[in-house]
């Protein structure tokens, strides 16, 4: 048995695993994985596996440990959800769209007033747990207390404080002490916790509790009418009445009523062909998983394999790729039920080669760029706001965001991206983190994201699922708002293109451009493309020389996960630049 160990975590050893944000274990011959950005959510999910659980029952567990020890990056009762779900029995790929729309009081007026500050009015309905329930209905098998169970036990026995989350801590510390509810879990007599201290989520853990005793008193009724008695404690019961309270209280836009007529659900994905007997399947608007699908459908008429990937025109291809399709994005990408999105369009072969004869070798592409596409819908490519202004600085624009993936013994496959917004707002005494998602909707009139009651902001969560030959090949995503789509086509191309391992792709170092609108206000244009310290001089250099406005080590480059099945193996890679994301493999 060979294993590769791609970071330890302080070397603990928890259940004969070294504690992992990434594992892959093997149990009569069929192996099956976990990847993630910390370990103990690692280990939740990997004990539902174990225990026969399939890769939705563990996506729960998961997520909601990721509640308990990342409460800033996601919450599976206070943000959102775009995932992928593989189902082995019927070979069908489905999306769940788990995002709750903007609340019915809102207005382009009052949020304009306000859209710079934090609170209350940046919620939007949170959609993630209505979305859980649905995949626990129709693909997993297990209780939803048993689901649960290791996120109370972690929130009440505690857990250490990591370096990631300090950052984060010091960086709202302001915040955090001006909000009591928030302030009674992260100050400890009037101190800001720290690295290595203990984290305790005690109202949380109360407010799982609830969730599961709900659950099992409705339980005799049948299994499916004890999955609704748990959407309704939530969209319908206490968790609504405080997130209403809270948000009349502190200027929100949300109301019961919002609350009770939202429903997730489990959509189409869309998909290219990226090469013979590969298929890239994303989610589909209004997340923003079409921008890695118009890039990657750009470049595959593109010889990539030819070049090195640290070449300097290899990167120049997906950047001015990428620009194309932030560009499309920018025009025609918003919610459906609201805009009409012409996806057929956009991810045809020839709406490839269009945009593939305009990218030049030896030039670059600057903003304005427009779209590939002919769309009366937004006027304003001159672009009205701050431009040039650097949005890289850190923590204030990073996006609070995780990605985590699955695959069971069966070979169903789960690859989810779940997300929050990072703002440490804390409603009442449940626990519950609340997002802060209006920061990601537009202003101006006729843009295709324009912030509209009822309707749904346009997510930039969307982790993608690549199948070879119609089984399961790698399951990707990348956090950090525009970063998102631009890292999953470096990584995924790292594989399909360069024949790296998941760990060499999630490892090699990432660029990001910034030569569109930012997705987040105040919609900036910094014009720049950022790199990730670790290129080569070379690489650096010869950007320049193409002419693009090089920074390098400043930028928001999020985080990244990957699994990869080759011959019945499955290849796991974990960041290795963040504290609690680590990976073992066993063969």
């Amino acid at each position: 048995m060979r294993q590769t160990l791609s970071r330890a975590w302080f070397g603990l050893v928890l259940v004969g695993v070294i504690a992992s944000g990434c594992a892959q274990l093997n149990v009569d011959g069929r192996p099956y994985a976990v990847v993630s950005s910390h370990y103990h959510a690692t280990e939740a999910g990997l004990e539902v596996l174990e225990a026969g659980g399939t890769a939705a029952d563990a996506a729960i567990a998961v997520a909601a440990m990721l509640s308990v020890v990342e409460p800033w990056f996601s919450s599976v009762l206070g943000g959102g959800t775009w995932a992928l779900y593989y189902e082995a029995e019927t070979g069908r790929v489905t999306s769940l769209d788990g995002v709750g729309p903007i609340g019915s009081l809102a207005s382009v007026e009052d949020y304009g007033s306000r859209a710079a500050e934090p609170g209350l009015h940046q919620s939007v309905v949170p959609g993630a747990w209505d979305g859980w329930m649905l995949w626990l209905d129709a693909y997993g098998v297990k209780e939803l207390p048993e689901l649960l169970a290791p996120a109370i036990e972690r929130a009440r026995a505690g857990y250490f404080l990591s370096g990631p989350m300090s950052a984060w801590l010091d960086r709202e510390a302001n915040l955090i002490a001006e909000r009591p509810d928030t302030a009674r879990i992260y100050l400890r007599e009037g101190r800001l916790l720290n690295y290595g201290d203990t984290v305790y989520q005690l109202d949380l853990a109360d407010t799982f509790t609830d969730l599961a005793e709900a659950y099992d008193a409705a339980r005799q009724s049948g299994r499916s009418q004890a999955i609704q008695a748990a959407r309704d404690h939530v969209y319908r019961g206490p968790i609504t009445q405080a997130v209403v309270s809270a948000s009349n209280a502190g200027g929100g836009y949300l109301t019961f009523e919002d609350f009770a007529s939202f429903e997730a659900a489990i959509v189409s994905p869309i998909d290219i062909v990226y090469s013979e007997g590969v298929r890239v399947f994303q989610n589909p608007p209004n997340s923003q998983g079409i921008t890695q699908l118009l890039a990657m459908n750009t470049l595959k008429g593109m010889d990539l394999g030819s070049l090195e990937p640290s070449d300097s025109l290899a990167v120049h291809l997906q950047v001015e790729a990428l620009k194309l399709a932030f560009a499309d994005r920018h025009v025609h990408v918003g919610d459906p039920a609201r805009v009409d999105v012409p996806v057929e369009a956009l991810l045809s072969d020839e709406h490839a080669a269009r945009q593939r004869n305009r990218i030049a070798e030896d030039r670059t592409l600057s903003w304005p760029i427009a779209s590939g596409l002919e769309s009366p819908a937004v006027t304003h490519l001159d672009w009205e706001h701050e431009v040039g202004v650097e949005t890289v600085p850190g923590l204030d624009v990073a996006t609070g965001t995780t990605t985590f993936h699955i695959i069971d013994r069966w070979g169903n496959a789960a690859a989810v991206t779940t997300s929050l917004g990072a703002q440490f707002l804390v409603i009442g005494d449940t626990g519950i983190h609340i997002n802060n998602r209006m920061r990601f909707t537009a202003l101006d009139e006729g843009d295709p994201n324009q912030l509209t009651p009822g309707f749904k902001v346009r997510h930039t969560s969307n982790p993608y699922l690549v199948m070879r030959d119609g089984e399961p090949y790698i399951l990707g995503g990348n956090t950090g708002a525009d970063t998102q789509s631009q890292g999953q086509v470096q990584q995924a191309l790292r594989v399909l293109a360069f024949g790296a391992s998941a760990q060499e792709a999630i490892s090699a170092p990432r660029f990001v451009s910034t030569d569109f609108p930012a997705t987040t206000y105040p919609y900036a244009v910094a014009g720049q493309l950022q790199l990730e310290r670790g290129w080569p001089q070379a690489t650096v250099r010869g950007l320049l020389e193409l002419g693009h406005d090089v920074v390098v080590g400043r930028g928001i480059f999020g985080t990244a996960h990957m699994l990869v099945v080759e011959e019945g193996d499955i290849d796991v890679g974990a960041d290795p630049d963040y504290a609690t994301s680590s990976g073992l493999s066993q063969r």
